[in-house]
């Protein structure tokens, strides 16, 4: 780009004012269940079972699948894009591989879940699901949350607030005005304003990090331009636990969403699962 183009770029974001809105974050996609033929293809281990979870103001739509053998349970917090019907199949095909039971639910809102989604509300939801969960698994059950993107918001609310086996934040973020700023082009800061709605000021993971006392893992591509690799880094040195219990992956090549394509990733969670069964 020349420098007019730069010149021109520069003076109209001078007048820009960027609001972000809870309405913004949240857009709700409808959609269907997980296909029996699809998972018996994806991950022929797994036997499904359909659930429907009350909540407040809404019914959620949740799958829970199990194979023998499995060490522990992941409880599965998808990103804003995420629902079963679209992306469950997948899911339990990266799960089934590492020995694991899997819970996905559908944000409310999404999917085959009802109601209205709100950053609050989801958080909610997350309490409410992990507590079901939990209550259909007994003492014995071994839960580890995982959430990507909005769905590690919601992960890092539960585990801050309830005891699991463990914690997996994937492409993470600090708080939203953080977010916004590590989002925004170095050349557009100075003259881009930022408004941040009141339902997100302060929301992410920052203020979460030293409530979290289960072992932790966080991963981030290094190519995430959504939430960049420096917000997971600022997570990590928050929390306080020792580094033998926290884990930071930097995916090599990942993006946003594709974090657990990756070998190296896969690695890094076998040997978090692992050493939780110690």
């Amino acid at each position: 780009m020349g420098r007019s183009a730069w010149l021109l770029l520069i003076l109209a974001l001078a007048a820009c004012t960027a609001e972000v809105r809870e309405t913004d974050l949240l857009r709700p996609i409808t959609g269907g269940g997980l296909a029996v033929e699809m998972l018996a293809k994806a991950a022929p281990a797994y036997r499904l079972s359909e659930e429907r979870i009350a909540v407040n103001g809404a019914t959620l739509y949740a799958v829970h699948l199990t194979q023998p053998g499995s060490r522990a349970t992941i409880l599965y917090f998808g990103g804003n894009g995420y629902t079963i019907g679209r992306y469950g199949a997948w899911t339990a095909s990266i799960f089934a591989a590492l020995g694991v039971d899997l819970m996905i639910v559908d944000h409310r809102g999404y999917g085959l879940s009802t109601g209205t989604p709100t950053v609050a509300a989801l958080g909610e939801d997350g309490l409410a699901v992990f507590d079901h969960l939990a209550g259909e698994l007994g003492p014995s059950g071994r839960i580890v949350v995982h959430g990507q993107s909005l769905g590690s918001f919601i992960a890092g609310h539960v585990a801050a607030r309830r005891r699991a086996a463990g914690v997996v934040l994937e492409s993470s973020a600090t708080t939203a005005e953080q977010w916004m700023q590590a989002a925004t082009p170095g050349l557009a800061k100075p003259f881009l304003k930022t408004h941040i709605d009141d339902a997100l000021k302060g929301r992410g993971n920052l203020a979460n990090m030293p409530l979290i006392e289960e072992p932790l893992l966080l991963f981030v591509g290094t190519r995430d331009r959504t939430t960049p690799p420096l917000l997971s880094r600022a997570l990590y040195a928050a929390s306080p636990l020792p580094p033998g219990r926290k884990t930071l992956v930097e995916v090599a090549g990942a993006t946003h969403v594709d974090a657990l394509t990756k070998p190296q990733a896969i690695a890094a969670y076998r040997a978090f699962l692992e050493r939780l069964n110690r």
